[in-house]
């Protein structure tokens, strides 16, 4: 064989070992997809209020390297009640591709109200996507949300949530409790319908690692904030 090839070959393999080694490394980067890893963030009133705080806990990751699946327990506890409200959801990592249930973007505190004896939640959602290198400009996947809020086999009511117009739109660094932490911007649409209400708007959100969430931000059809939530311990 021709020695000039052979060294080629050599090459490629070697660079094909460091891109899969990177993306897998990738995956196990990101806090959320390590088992006993806990998120804590705290829900804001537009006045800056605390209303709510959530726990995301890891309670398993299966998969290799490349791709993993992570169950993520999250539980909210509304500050004036102190009663939490807990559930679950999956997040995964394919080679670098992070897809999220679309729960967890969710206002998990309309869940908690719901939370009774005689009432059953069903949930039917898609995952949004967060592509590994996101950079300015790339649109991201859209995503629904579909909950039916059951008394015995009846449906007392549907909520549907739809996150759209995804873009990433820069970079920039965001402090919060948890420290600081370079992101890159996203901004989207989103409506929300239960029963006869509908609510439409528009929300800004920061991702660390191409998937941690940093800061949330929701604002009325009008640009006024309705609330937001921010990383404000992790583990």
């Amino acid at each position: 064989m021709n020695y000039n090839l052979l060294q080629k070959i050599t090459l490629s393999i070697v660079f094909l070992g460091i891109t899969l080694s990177s993306q897998a490394q990738q995956c196990n980067a990101v806090p959320f997809m390590k088992k006993g890893a806990i998120l804590e963030y705290t829900d804001y009133n537009k006045k800056g209020k605390a209303q709510n705080t959530t726990k995301h806990e890891t309670l398993s990751i299966s998969g290799s390297n490349d791709v993993l699946e992570a169950v993520i327990k999250a539980t909210v506890t509304d500050l004036k009640k102190k009663d939490p409200f807990s559930t679950e959801y999956k997040a995964n990592c394919n080679k670098g591709l992070f897809s999220i249930d679309m729960l967890r973007f969710f206002s998990l505190d309309q869940l908690a109200q719901h939370d009774k004896s005689n009432i059953s939640l069903k949930l039917d959602g898609d995952v949004l996507e967060f592509p590994g290198g996101m950079k300015p400009g790339d649109a991201l996947n859209d995503g629904t949300l579909s909950i039916k809020v059951n008394s015995d086999s009846f449906t007392l009511v549907t909520l549907t949530f739809k996150v759209f117009n995804r873009e990433i739109v820069g970079e920039e660094s965001i402090t919060t409790p948890a420290g600081t932490y370079k992101c890159q911007k996203v901004t989207f649409d989103f409506e929300s319908k239960f029963g006869i209400l509908n609510i439409k708007g528009k929300g800004v959100e920061w991702y660390y690692n191409d998937a941690v969430v940093v800061r949330s931000e929701s604002y009325n059809k009008k640009g006024k904030m309705i609330a937001y939530h921010e990383l404000t311990g992790i583990q």
